[in-house]
């Protein structure tokens, strides 16, 4: 049942990730020239692909100029972008950490990037909410499986629970629900006392926010399959890598995006 569903949830994942709309898939495969920019430091990886941890293309050197075709908000406006560059016959990605700034040319992209964003929030939403139904269907199939796993081993004090017109589906379903509201009671008030009622409510869910610590993160997600971590002059990143195939980075000790 355990390798059903985990199948069942990749072809989800796999099914909702596809379902990009033409303007987005538009704006990103356009290949135009922008703009001229210059890499600010030395050791700086060109990869393959918009992911920071794929394939690298080259290393590069402070002062190499790179044609600019497009700037990525992977994990919105306000965090680190990628930008889709051109070196000689070689095009790949880096991260805008390496890239020296260039007040024009980014004032010349806000609108279009505003409305690349804009787009982008549509899509996510979208893909949320297939995430979620199917999700919701996987439960169900689960909660079958449990049902049936439960009934066919009652214990003779369950049964005599239900004597009084109680059906074995009765007996089942008011001990799951006890059994998980009491975990659930059991880790809600742990991180409450841990981290105090708003961050400790969000870590109880499993939930990830900007700006919570790695502690809360490990607290609410459990251990990575993986940590990648970077060094720079301005601090130290790290990606945490999920098995569900959910990327978190963190910056300086705090989570600064997520990508799922």
């Amino acid at each position: 049942m355990r390798i059903f569903s985990l199948v069942l949830i990749f072809q989800i994942l796999a099914f909702a990730a596809s379902a990009q709309s033409k303007e987005v898939l538009e704006l990103e495969q356009s290949k135009k020239v922008i703009g001229i920019i210059v890499v600010n430091s030395n050791l700086a990886k060109l990869t393959e692909s918009i992911d920071a941890d794929s394939k690298v293309l080259a290393i590069l050197n402070g002062g190499q100029q790179l044609e600019l075709l497009q700037i990525h908000f992977p994990f919105g406006t306000k965090n680190a972008s990628r930008y889709e560059v051109r070196m000689g016959d070689i095009e790949g990605f880096i991260t805008s950490y390496f890239i020296s700034p260039n007040l024009t040319l980014e004032e010349n992209l806000v609108v279009k990037l505003k409305d690349l964003e804009d787009t982008r929030a549509k899509v996510f939403a979208l893909k949320e909410k297939q995430i979620q139904d199917s999700l919701t269907q996987v439960k169900i199939q689960q909660d079958k499986a449990y049902f049936e796993n439960r009934k066919s081993n009652l214990s003779i004090s369950d049964v005599e629970l239900g004597r009084k017109n109680d059906s074995i589906a009765d007996i089942v379903n008011r001990k799951s629900k006890l059994d998980a509201a009491s975990a659930l009671k059991k880790r809600r008030d742990f991180y409450i006392n841990k981290y105090g009622p708003v961050n400790g409510e969000k870590v109880a869910k499993g939930l990830i926010w900007i700006g919570m610590t790695e502690a809360m993160l490990l607290d609410s997600r459990g251990r990575p399959n993986d940590i990648n971590k970077t060094v720079t002059r301005y601090g130290t990143s790290k990606q945490y890598v999920y098995g569900s195939g959910q990327y978190v980075y963190v910056e300086n000790g705090k989570v600064d995006a997520w990508q799922d």
